[in-house]
């Protein structure tokens, strides 16, 4: 299944269709070309994917992208 979201990353609005099951780290890398937030353990230990949703550190591996909709991010 596959949702419209509208992401606010690093100041940028970005206007995508991503599938519902792929996570906020996946769709920052791939579908925005942000490599700057690194794919390590992918289970949420490492810290490496961590960014700031609305101010608070999250991990990107661990939430899924539609659930970042209306929050702005900084990567």
């Amino acid at each position: 299944m596959k949702q419209d979201i509208e992401l606010n990353i690093n100041g940028d609005l970005f206007q995508l269709t991503v599938e519902t099951h792929r996570t906020l780290l996946e769709v920052i890398r791939e579908e925005i070309g942000l490599t700057g937030t690194k794919e390590m353990c992918n289970k949420g230990d490492c810290g490496g994917c961590t960014v700031l949703m609305d101010g608070k550190p999250v991990l990107s591996c661990s939430m899924l992208a539609v659930e970042a909709e209306g929050t702005e991010i900084m990567t």
